[in-house]
């Protein structure tokens, strides 16, 4: 009946068939089937029906986000492309940390997980103001992006440092020349 009221309203259902026990779940809409993919409800090698029989695996439904690839302790077996809500859930329980790499499918991109959360919120936060061309960059890029803006902050403290360094090595290098001058110009005078 689902499927029949899918064909009537033009209203597009899913279906997932679960690896390995061939379980297949729905009809539901994108949205819920968006909801499963972030709730670590859809593995990578799942099943994905677009009210058709014609099912394609989960990483290929564009709309679902399958972006990421982990390395799952302890033999290191990779994991993937899975989404981002699903890493959320690998970390709540204990399966991998903050600072696993996570590794973008398409670009090739890595970076910690907890620099890709991070590049999220700040890129949600941005939303809004951004210009329409740089709505388009991927997390991964705003990721990279962060993350070297955050360097070369830090890399101008380290200069600030060292420029405070020098100043005060300099300082005691012309209080200790003319020290040296002092007792130089002494030296003379008693002989």
């Amino acid at each position: 009946m689902s499927e029949l009221l899918g064909v009537t309203t033009g209203l597009v259902v899913w279906r997932i068939r679960k690896t390995p026990d061939d379980a297949i779940y729905g009809p539901v809409d994108a949205g819920t089937l968006k909801e499963w993919a972030n709730s670590a409800q859809v593995a990578p090698q799942d099943m994905i029906d677009e009210s058709d029989d014609n099912w394609r695996p989960a990483t290929q439904i564009d709309f679902l986000e399958m972006f990421w690839m982990v390395k799952l302790p302890p033999s290191d077996e990779p994991y993937g492309p899975t989404t981002i809500g699903t890493l959320r859930e690998f970390i709540q329980e204990g399966l991998i940390n903050e600072k696993t790499l996570a590794t973008h499918a398409k670009t090739l991109q890595s970076l910690p997980i907890a620099a890709l959360f991070a590049a999220l919120e700040f890129e949600k936060k941005r939303s809004l103001k951004r210009p329409p061309k740089e709505a388009m960059k991927s997390t991964a890029s705003l990721a990279v992006e962060m993350a070297k803006d955050q360097r070369i902050r830090q890399l101008e403290e380290d200069l600030k440092d060292l420029r405070r360094e020098h100043e005060s090595l300099t300082h005691r290098y012309r209080q200790l020349s003319l020290q040296l001058q002092e007792g130089t110009k002494s030296a003379a005078v008693k002989r």
